[in-house]
């Protein structure tokens, strides 16, 4: 792949192509916006952190159904559930400030061919990300603000002209002629009768392209190849036109290019940070508490049931995540501590926020930065300081070790740990053994009568079937099992502290069924 070229690159990325596989995976979500959620953190994530993203759509019916009345005919694009929810997305995105492009009659595909024309025109690199194989006849490693790649919004994968050329066996110039010849089952355009993409591939090696192979077989249609191949093109060259101009893009839709080149501002930005009706000194902190003295450590639990108000500061009964149960009164009282829980009284992270005007300010200027754009809003900054602070986390702290996944919070494993270990709940949190096949944690509770261990193997994975070609669980097995084990200790000792909360691979495993 090239070197990352100097120049701006404009990000186009195919609404439809990132909705669809997202509404047919959606359907055993119990929230009905599941679709639109998902559509929307995805293109988030995708958008971070870049400059020029445009959002590129479906406008109505295509003018390509005048062509063929079949195209796109296995396509459920008239479902109202699947477009209400493109409908809301749209809204989200345009509300995040993102260009959303579409023509009446054009689709997506043809907006992203206008819009990569107008990108190298303004002597701008573009990145396609779409799953559609049409848009790969764009491709072009031309000079700089000329460069065009795609990108798979599934797996992430960039690829460049050597890319394509690597995984079809032509160049993206012979794109459009390669998929007229094998069809394109996604979008319902048959190809030449039993011609697969290898045979497609050689024959456009060999002539060029499809004008080239059919005045080849004019002048002697003995030598294109085998007689299925010489009758298969026959009977494909009488519809050959009409499937032709069903995959060629169009590069003249009226778009509003100007819009990418502008910085990407909210709409509701400039109110989020308007702080005039806010009054000052509107502190978020929990009230400080004197910290328990060594005396009241060492004090015995007296034997009274827990009230039951599990607030902060904890209950002072050790036992009482356990079900409220009276300590024994004839256990020996030296027995019976106190977790010792260490409470700031006073404020020493200085640049932390400790106040709503402070926590606004601060998570509008880091979304401003484009650091933390993948949240779309300021607002969603906002939202992670605060699960952060509820944690007991920095600010900082919750940004770099809280992850966004689908609209969902996630944790990272040793985040997890963290909390679990500063919370003073812990009497230890450790590591037992960990290879490439197991890894096995243990902890013990304070209060608890004994420590309790989790073991994790790769042939859990496996059973579940997480261990697939390209994925972590093979990359990197020995850090996923030690993750594993961790996260699912801590949600099963300290449900108070971490129940409900899962790690970024948890959360995509639990998506994906």
């Amino acid at each position: 792949m090239s070197e990352k070229s100097a120049v701006p690159e404009v990000i186009l990325i195919d609404l439809s192509s990132i909705a669809h596989p997202i509404w047919h995976t959606s359907q055993d979500d119990p929230d009905p916006n599941a679709t639109s959620v998902r559509t929307v953190a995805k293109i988030r994530a995708i958008a971070s952190g870049k400059e020029h993203v445009a959002i590129c759509c479906d406008e109505g019916r295509s003018f390509r159904k005048d062509i063929d009345p079949d195209y796109k005919g296995n396509r459920p694009e008239s479902l109202a559930t699947l477009q209400h929810q493109i409908t809301l997305a749209k809204e989200t995105l345009r509300a995040d400030g993102f260009p959303i492009w579409g023509v009446p009659t054009y689709e997506a595909d043809d907006i992203i061919a206008t819009a990569v024309k107008l990108a190298n025109e303004s002597e701008m690199d573009a990145l396609i990300v779409s799953a559609d194989k049409d848009l790969l006849q764009l491709v072009s490693e031309g000079d700089e603000g000329q460069r065009v790649r795609a990108m798979s919004p599934a797996k992430g994968e960039i690829v460049d002209a050597d890319g394509v050329f690597a995984k079809f066996g032509v160049n993206p110039s012979q794109m459009r002629d390669f998929l007229a010849l094998v069809g394109d089952a996604s979008d319902n355009v048959k190809g030449a009768k039993g011609i697969g993409p290898k045979t497609a591939a050689e024959l456009l090696k060999k002539h060029g392209s499809l004008g080239v192979l059919f005045a080849s077989m004019d002048r002697d249609i003995t030598r294109i190849g085998t007689p299925s191949i010489v009758t298969s093109l026959q009977d494909f060259r009488k519809r050959a036109e009409t499937v032709c101009s069903l995959i060629t893009l169009k590069t003249d839709a009226q778009i509003p290019f100007d819009e990418v080149k502008a910085p990407r501002v909210p709409k509701d930005a400039e109110e989020f940070d308007d702080f005039a009706e806010i009054e000052e000194g509107e502190i978020v902190d929990a009230p400080e508490t004197a910290p328990p003295t060594a005396q009241d450590a060492e004090r015995p639990v007296t034997a009274t049931k827990c009230d039951g108000n599990h607030g902060a500061p904890p209950c002072a009964d050790p036992r009482c995540w356990q079900g409220h149960a009276e300590p024994d009164p004839a256990a020996p009282t030296s027995l019976i501590r106190r977790p010792e829980i260490t409470v700031e009284t006073t404020w020493e992270r200085q640049l932390d926020p400790r106040s709503m005007p402070e926590v606004r300010a601060l998570a509008t200027d880091l979304f401003k930065s484009r650091l933390f754009s993948a949240y779309g809003t300021p607002q969603g900054v906002l939202s992670t300081i605060m699960v952060g602070r509820e944690l007991g986390l920095p600010a900082m702290a919750s940004l770099r070790g809280i992850h966004i996944i689908e609209g969902k919070h996630a944790l990272s494993a040793q985040l997890m740990v963290a909390i679990v270990l500063k919370s003073g709940f812990a009497e230890f949190f450790e590591p037992v053994s960990f290879d490439d096949k197991s890894a096995t944690f243990v902890t013990k509770r304070h209060g608890a009568r004994k420590e309790v261990s989790l073991t994790h193997t790769i042939e859990m994975a496996q059973v579940a079937e997480l261990v697939k070609p390209k994925s972590n669980w093979l990359k990197i097995p020995t850090d996923m099992l030690v993750a594993r084990a961790q996260s699912r200790l801590c949600r099963l000792v300290y449900p108070d502290l971490i129940g409900g909360l899962y790690t970024p691979d948890e959360l995509e495993e639990i998506r994906n069924g």
